[in-house]
């Protein structure tokens, strides 16, 4: 069989993307503690106010979100570990996320057209969509779904690059075939952003549900190891209230026939579920400010 030069070509990007995933940097050894540490069943409020205690931009996060106005409590928190309490060891592993997530977010990618802070306002919509839905749905962990949602693009922090050398060939692919990105990406680099964002997830040793969930949040299968949480993604991406105005085909906010399924969703059900979602986003408007 021989081979055309497009497609070793294509071999070869695709071979550069995936090393560039695996020259990414490691996650910081501070954060990696205290996300073992609340995996722990053994784990205080003291061990893991102790090790937020050695991050200062996490502390102060914590003990803001703690005293915000949306916790609903009349006396001021002053310690870390009253913060850990208040909270829960769920809700501080997602801000430990949100705290990683931020600077990578904040980033111009202007291969996407995302000015700053451009992919960090859209994951903190869709981590918050997340949420709501989750509990709405009666999904067991609303905080998981949080933290799926906040990282589900960033696979577009490695392909960013990509995408802007090919921008032009990309929206001709997207208008004249009538596909999202996600997928032109799949035709021209053999991978998408949530590909190379499974690909980023596994090299920072994320957890296997959230590694799959954002690997994929558009491209969905009941085999998954935890279905329900890449279907809230997906379903959160789809309705998130932003840019409604663009053909959700293009925009990629389509909802995956599986997403129904495992959701347990009817057409019938989505405006109203829609409609409830838009309302109940006031409660997270503390989220969508950084760090």
């Amino acid at each position: 069989m021989v081979t055309s030069p497009a497609s070793v070509s294509a071999r070869r990007r695709l071979d550069e993307i995936i090393r560039s995933v695996h020259r990414l940097r490691p996650l910081p050894a501070s954060a990696t503690r205290l996300l073992k540490e609340l995996d722990d069943p053994h784990a205080t409020a003291r061990t893991v106010a102790d090790l937020i205690a050695l991050d200062q931009a996490l502390t102060a996060y914590v003990l803001k979100v703690a005293n915000s106005a949306a916790m609903g409590y009349l006396i001021p928190c002053a310690s870390i570990q009253e913060a850990v309490v208040r909270l829960g060891f769920k809700q501080i592993r997602s801000l430990t996320y949100s705290t990683m997530a931020a600077g990578p977010l904040s980033a111009r990618l202007s291969g996407y057209r995302l000015g700053d802070q451009g992919l960090w306002y859209h994951s903190v919509v869709v981590a918050s969509s997340a949420h709501w839905l989750a509990t709405a749905l009666h999904y067991p962990d609303p905080e998981k779904a949080y933290v799926a949602g906040l990282l589900h693009d960033i696979g577009k922090l490695v392909l960013d690059q990509y995408v802007m050398a090919d921008y032009n060939q990309i929206v001709k692919i997207m208008r004249a075939q009538r596909l999202p990105m996600w997928q032109v990406e799949q035709q021209l680099f053999g991978i998408d952003h949530a590909g190379v964002g499974g690909l980023a997830a596994t090299h920072w040793q994320f957890p296997n549900e959230l590694t799959e969930a954002i690997r994929n949040h558009h491209a969905l299968s009941p085999d998954l190891p935890d279905p329900r949480l890449a279907a809230l993604v997906n379903l959160a991406n789809a309705l998130a209230p932003e840019n409604q105005t663009e053909d959700p085909v293009l925009a990629g906010k389509i909802i995956h026939p599986i997403t129904m399924e495992v959701l347990k969703l009817t057409p019938e059900k989505i405006a109203p579920l829609s409609e409830r979602l838009k309302e109940g986003l006031f409660t997270y408007q503390d989220r969508l400010q950084l760090p």
